[in-house]
């Protein structure tokens, strides 16, 4: 009598293992795909190092100044003024003289509260108000593929306005930097002459400003892969940073701490400035410095964020990932 189980084992055992061969030509297959396209979706950045000058338009009028008398506070964003949109200095005063009252109803912004408050006029006269920025920082990478660069490290803040909204902003080169260094308890600043424009931006993220360059060459830059946050290592490191003889030069740093980040999130770096040449014009890390790039091992890891009040040699610096 044939065997009929044993004939449907072998077919189906047989069916298995062509089953189970096609699944393992298909897997490796993905895997050999997935390698590729991660090997191919590198990034390069160059790492610029430009102290740059940051000209901004607000979307808002903002408080820059705080008086008696008065319940607005330095950062505040006007809304409205006696339910009139504001956006600009003219739209407020035509509604100041307008007003036959000596008082104001005023909506604001601050931080991320929505407030109505009641102003008298005569100490709102003495409020400074304006909707530009101004200020020193640096630029810290120029994608070659799309032409957009990140700067500063950290969002564009005023009082207790935090990523100000940003309706329109240029970036420009600087010569001639003037610094005032760092000292335990100071942290000191980079002021410039303003050169030319070399990009535009409307983004202020958490991490930087974000823009597209115009009228620079950076063709024959040198570009760095962007490394990964577990690349990152303790000890040295190099920042690049432009001098006093508008040169962009690599200076010493070590990292002292990395904190484990699986999202975007500040002060990804503990850093410390150690080079003898940077300490002598600077002190340490100072305002204007912010969005400096720093690489390692011949890869791009991040940009200087922020410096210690009270040790301005040690800072902190932002995952370079957490920028783009």
């Amino acid at each position: 009598m044939p065997n009929f189980n044993k004939k449907f084992n072998l077919r189906f055992n047989k069916l298995l293992f062509i089953c189970f061969t096609f699944l393992l030509y298909f897997f490796m297959n993905n895997v050999n795909y997935a390698y590729s396209l991660e090997k191919n979706n590198d990034t390069y950045l160059i790492p610029i190092g430009k102290v740059i000058q940051v000209d901004g338009e607000l979307e808002n009028l903002i408080v820059r100044n705080e008086i008696k008398g008065c319940p607005l506070k330095c950062g505040d964003l006007i809304l409205e003024v006696e339910g009139n949109s504001i956006k600009s200095f003219n739209n407020l005063a035509d509604v100041f003289y307008s007003s036959n009252s000596n008082q104001l109803k005023i909506k604001i912004k601050r931080g991320n509260d929505i407030k109505n408050l009641i102003c008298y006029k005569e100490p709102l006269k003495k409020v400074n108000f304006n909707n530009a920025i101004s200020g020193f920082a640096t630029l810290t990478y120029i994608n070659p593929q799309t032409n957009e660069f990140g700067a500063v490290g950290h969002s564009i803040n005023i009082g207790n306005a935090k990523q100000i909204p940003i309706k329109a902003g240029e970036i420009s080169t600087t010569t001639n930097l003037d610094i005032q260094k760092s000292y335990r308890g100071n942290v000191g600043c980079i002021n410039a002459n303003k050169n030319y424009l070399i990009g535009n931006f409307n983004t202020n993220t958490q991490y930087g400003i974000k823009g597209i360059t115009k009228n620079i060459d950076f063709s024959n830059e040198e570009k760095y892969k962007v490394a990964s946050l577990d690349e990152v290592e303790l000890g040295n490191a190099q920042i690049i940073l432009q001098n006093k003889q508008n040169k962009c030069v690599k200076y010493d740093i070590e990292i002292l701490k990395i904190e484990n980040q699986t999202s975007p999130s500040p002060k990804t770096f503990k850093i410390k400035i150690v080079d003898e040449d940077l300490l002598r014009d600077t002190g340490g890390i100072v305002q204007g410095m912010s969005g400096t790039p720093i690489i390692q091992n011949g890869k791009i890891i991040g940009a200087v964020s922020h410096a210690l009040e009270n040790n301005p040699k040690v800072g902190y610096g932002v995952y370079i990932k957490w920028m783009l």
